[in-house]
């Protein structure tokens, strides 16, 4: 069975598909925002993505102190928020579950830390009550759109804009899709008919996912 990772992986992660024909290529690059620097007072603030938090955080070195109440999307962002020392109010599974959650907190205005090729759900949720937000554009995502001369049986996706770069390559979508989030399922489900979820927002979560469909 021939298996695409859209993304390079470690060699522990490689080592739990033993046994597969695994191929890796990244289908994107990220590029960090420089000198975006966070002076004022941050009253609610989002963050859908681990490149975001890296921007805001690693590479632009912005204190958490100016950061009140923080939310964001999945568990593995949420972990490297915490990693520089900043508490999250609420993580959900996907931006429209997060987005009903603000909307019940009456919140009036938003910051949204994203990329430019950012989904428009929450911020149109959010319009939708008349919550302003502010989209804060901190990284940059590059399609590679490669175009594969073999065929898979399975295509591992880690993020909607992966998704957009494997199908603007015109690759076959008559693939199983085992994507790593809702999000990214969402996009998935445009042009692939079997489309499947991880359990968890991690990389192992989707390769498990992976073996528990291939042995069906």
């Amino acid at each position: 069975m021939r298996i695409l990772a859209t993304k390079k992986l470690t060699p522990i992660q490689k080592s739990m598909l033993k046994g597969y024909d695994v191929q890796q290529k990244e289908m994107i690059s990220i590029s960090y925002g420089e000198n975006f620097i966070v002076n004022e007072k941050i009253s609610h603030a989002i963050f859908t993505s681990a490149n975001a938090v890296k921007s805001v955080f690693e590479r632009n070195k912005n204190k958490k102190d100016n950061f009140d109440n923080v939310y964001c999307v999945g568990a593995k962002t949420k972990s490297l928020l915490a990693s520089y020392g900043v508490k999250v109010c609420h993580v959900a599974k996907n931006a429209s579950a997060l987005a009903a959650i603000l909307v019940e907190k009456e919140i009036e205005d938003l910051h949204f830390y994203c990329g430019n090729l950012r989904h428009q759900d929450l911020p149109l949720a959010m319009a939708e009550h008349g919550i302003m937000v502010t989209e804060n554009v901190v990284y940059q995502t590059e399609l590679s759109n490669h175009c594969f001369e073999m065929s898979f049986d399975m295509v591992m996706f880690f993020s909607p804009s992966g998704v957009m770069s494997y199908v603007n390559g015109l690759n076959s979508c008559n693939v199983k899709a085992i994507c790593i989030g809702y999000t990214t399922a969402t996009e998935a489900i445009n042009c692939f008919e079997e489309v499947f979820v991880a359990e968890e927002t991690t990389v192992e979560s989707v390769i498990d996912k992976l073996k528990e469909i291939s042995s069906h």
